[in-house]
């Protein structure tokens, strides 16, 4: 595996995933910091760049600090970012260096995977983050709206409880995220979300609020897409280095065009992460390697797929970190 990164050279059949929102937990990335001039590096950078203390939020906030949206997605940009600086600066001291065939991200992941991909610079990311976490904890000041997450119902039986949980357009839960063929996220306004909520319960399926407040990923954030799209108008995108998986379509893009409309309609559009691993799957992705805080969604393309190798970079206790999960196949 000597391919470089961004060389047009023959890929290897692996797929770097970054995660989103959600993903986040009290001490997050304190170890590739002690264990990557990279990672230190990546925190200073976003630290200078958002005039917030990052390495103080993600290693010493609390679970509640981590939960504000404002500091949550900056965070969670950083060490994903710190995280794949770490991973090629250790694989570079082996001498290896692998060319990912694709990449993809999970909602505020996306942003990760295009700053890997070249298609704009970590600055730009973190700018436009502040402004997406701005947009999204404005409006859930102005409107109370949250997520949970349903367990144990198909996409059929949890859009009909959507449906009858809705009310009007201004007490209205729609399916945000299809994680798994039995574990959906719902998102929209309290009141009909807790309804939903109580559907599903009654139907002996796991209703679970998750601990973050915003809601995103449904109609109801048709006129936030409008405000971000005005906001990322004349920040430069580029074509990607590598083809990044859309989150809705689970088409690969290919030009700076195609994920600039992508960031334009993702905070009303669902993300259907299981069609993404499907896609990863056609495309002969054997291996799929989790760069950034947690490990959801490696545990996830498990689940959707006894075929693939699926790691999290964050699970790396050993030397060298963070590339000792890695398999064997990358790493000898």
């Amino acid at each position: 595996m000597n391919n470089c990164l961004n060389e047009n050279s023959k890929t290897d059949p692996i797929v770097l995933v970054f995660p989103g929102q959600g993903s986040q937990s009290p001490g997050m990335g304190s170890l590739i910091y002690k264990n990557s001039k990279n990672a230190r590096l990546t925190f200073e950078e976003a630290s200078d760049i958002t005039n917030i203390d990052m390495a103080k939020i993600c290693f010493e906030g609390t679970a509640e600090d981590l939960s504000e949206t404002r500091l949550t997605q900056p965070a969670v940009l950083t060490a994903s970012i710190a995280f794949l600086r770490a991973m090629n600066e250790k694989l570079e001291e082996k001498n290896i260096i692998i060319k990912p065939k694709l990449l993809g991200g999970h909602s505020l992941g996306m942003f990760s995977s295009a700053v890997a991909a070249e298609t704009f610079s970590f600055q730009d990311a973190l700018l436009m983050i502040l402004d997406r976490a701005r947009l999204m904890s404005d409006f859930n000041k102005k409107r109370p709206v949250g997520m949970s997450s349903i367990l144990g119902l198909d996409f059929d039986k949890v859009s009909e409880i959507c449906s009858k949980a809705t009310t009007s357009e201004l007490n209205r839960v729609d399916i945000a995220n299809l994680n798994l063929d039995s574990q959906i996220v719902i998102s929209g306004d309290i009141d009909a979300l807790t309804k939903a909520m109580e559907l599903a319960r009654d139907l002996h399926a796991r209703a679970i609020q998750l601990k973050v407040k915003v809601s995103s990923h449904t109609p109801l954030h048709s006129e936030q897409s409008k405000e971000f799209t005005k906001l990322i108008k004349d920040v430069n995108f580029y074509k990607p280095s590598i083809p990044i998986i859309s989150n809705n379509t689970s088409n690969l893009l290919t030009s700076a065009q195609e994920i600039r409309h992508e960031f334009e309609n993702q905070l009303h559009s669902p993300v259907y992460w299981t069609e993404n691993v499907q896609r990863m799957l056609r495309e002969e992705i054997q291996t799929i390697i989790e760069v950034g805080p947690g490990h959801v969604l490696s545990r996830m393309a498990k689940k959707i797929s006894g075929k693939l190798i699926a790691v999290s970079l964050d699970d790396a206790h050993d030397e060298p970190i963070p590339i000792s999960v890695l398999p064997e196949v990358i790493v000898s």
